[in-house]
């Protein structure tokens, strides 16, 4: 909480909390002993992830309610992920391709939101389609922008502000992606699971393919050749 500028204070139960607290963060257990205004208390488990926990903390901070939760993506190697209610942006992250489908199901599982909305930049064609096809499980909508314009610079945070601009950018919905994936794609999708397994194996052209069209994803691909899956 403290990186993202949140003040923050911790207290027993049976302290009393002072006024200017504006929420509460505690366990379901522990709700019923804490006396607070329960429009602006939130009950978490061990389980979740404390990125997700403060953004429910901020939107409850802000009362933010009934709105649509955009999540933002710009396609890469190392892709940007941002997250908006209300036009507020809540969180932003650059990680790995690898970890965008886990990062999203970890948004969409905690804001228990009814409307959520995915909207991903039209760069890095053979990443955008992977991230289209496996997100498209999620049964969630998800838009196409254009993105032109929207990754002023390199690195960490152009990443992560590019995925902020595409978040507020309205895009076409779009449904499962189709492409012929080239000999450089193949081979670079090849390459990725050389470095992945430190050398110890690379992938068939045929197992290149699916993850290329979004069909396997690149660590199931690497099990799949050792004979693990």
């Amino acid at each position: 909480m403290r990186s993202r500028n949140l003040k923050i204070a911790t207290f027993s139960i049976g302290e009393e909390i002072p006024a200017y607290i504006g929420v509460v963060i505690t366990t379901q257990l522990e709700v019923d002993a804490i006396d607070f205004d329960r429009d602006h208390i939130i009950t978490v488990d061990h389980a979740e992830c404390a990125d997700m926990i403060v953004d429910r903390a901020i939107m409850k901070l802000r009362d933010i309610r009934d709105v649509s939760i955009i999540i933002g993506i710009d396609p890469g190697e190392h892709t940007g992920v941002a997250v908006l209610a209300g036009g507020v942006v809540l969180s932003a992250y650059c990680v790995p391709v690898s970890e965008v489908y886990q990062m999203v199901q970890r948004v969409t599982t905690s804001m228990h939101a009814m409307n959520i909305i995915i909207r991903i930049g039209h760069g890095a064609r053979l990443i955008r389609t992977q991230l289209v096809n496996s997100l498209l499980k999620l049964g969630m909508r998800i838009e196409l922008v254009d993105e032109t314009g929207t990754t002023p610079a390199k690195g960490r945070d152009a990443d992560m502000h590019a995925a902020i601009r595409i978040a507020h950018l309205k895009g076409v919905p779009i449904r499962e992606q189709f492409i012929t994936p080239s000999i450089g794609e193949i081979r670079l999708i090849q390459d990725q699971s050389r470095e992945q397994t430190g050398g110890e194996l690379t992938i068939s052209r045929a197992l290149a393919e699916r993850v290329a069209i979004g069909e396997l994803s690149l660590n199931d691909a690497i099990l799949i050749q050792k004979g693990e899956k």
